[in-house]
């Protein structure tokens, strides 16, 4: 388990951010009465979606436009009942085409998961990588990446 003073990213822990608050639903849970562990990726989504809309790009937007190349998760403890969860999220590194979410589910200080999720930008009729406009590059950075 991890300590209240740790603090990593990536494989680390995300203490700073912009938090999200995402509703767990009794069908998100498994038959020990925990979240699924597959459930915590669409909750990471939600979380990112919101996040996304309250800073002005919505689906549709071009840079929304992206895959998920890797997501990595590390499970602390579980979530054991329906109602709001914390996830606070940081953009760990920002590229041409890609970014590095950092993440972290948690109430307050008790860690559930966190990890990091890498997408990368595309064009929807090629597939291939296509860089960030400037604007969304600026909002990144300035919301989610400078806010350290």
């Amino acid at each position: 388990m991890i300590g209240a003073s740790d603090h990593v990213a990536g494989d680390a822990l995300v203490r700073d951010g912009h938090t999200e608050v995402v509703d767990v639903f009794f069908d998100d849970l498994d038959a020990f009465g925990m979240v699924y562990h597959g459930r915590f990726a669409a909750l990471l989504e939600h979380a990112i979606t919101v996040m996304f809309a309250r800073s002005g790009l919505s689906v549709g937007h071009p840079d929304l436009t992206v895959v998920v190349r890797e997501l990595q998760i590390v499970f602390e403890r579980p979530v054991t009942k329906a109602g709001p969860v914390e996830v606070t999220l940081r953009v760990e590194q920002l590229g041409r085409t890609s970014a590095v979410f950092a993440f972290r589910f948690h109430s307050g200080e008790m860690t559930y998961a966190h990890g990091r999720r890498v997408v990368v930008k595309i064009d929807p009729r090629t597939v291939a990588p296509e860089p960030w406009t400037d604007s969304t590059r600026d909002l990144l950075r300035r919301t989610f990446l400078d806010a350290r």
